[in-house]
């Protein structure tokens, strides 16, 4: 897998108190906050600190379907990946293992690009994504 990032996804129940903790306590100057997600910028990894409704949109069962059906999680670790066709090929390679693969989907990302995620479950049922941007912030396909 050539990943092109690594993302930490968790929910919180209040983005603007988690949004002044990291910036303002632990001294993560660069923490932002838009659309309800706390966005911190690390060497190697972005962490997203979305709002449990937000959270619970993409990751948990909830009373309406979830954008991706996929098992309850509490946090999801994602890759940017390349191409649409190296996502499924990875997801074919986990079908083959003792992990499990779930049908990619094309979803829209609250940012407003168009996406094509293939989520996949390791052995101990720790969730990952692996996320391909199908089109740039302005709508267009790269």
């Amino acid at each position: 897998m050539k990943t092109q990032g690594v993302v930490l996804s968790l929910a919180v129940s209040d983005a603007v108190r988690s949004l002044d903790f990291y910036r303002d306590v632990v001294g993560i100057e660069n923490a932002t906050l838009a659309m309800g997600m706390v966005c911190l910028e690390l060497p190697g990894m972005t962490i997203f600190l979305a709002e449990t409704e937000a959270f619970t949109k993409y990751s948990r069962e909830a009373k309406r379907t979830p954008l991706l059906p996929v098992p309850a999680t509490d946090a999801l670790l994602s890759c940017a990946i390349a191409t649409e066709v190296e996502v499924d090929e990875i997801l074919a390679a986990v079908a083959g293992s003792e992990g499990k693969g779930f049908t990619a989907h094309r979803i829209p990302h609250v940012g407003g690009q168009l996406q094509y995620v293939g989520t996949f479950a390791d052995p101990d049922g720790h969730l990952w994504q692996l996320v391909c941007n199908l089109t740039d912030t302005e709508g267009h396909t790269p």
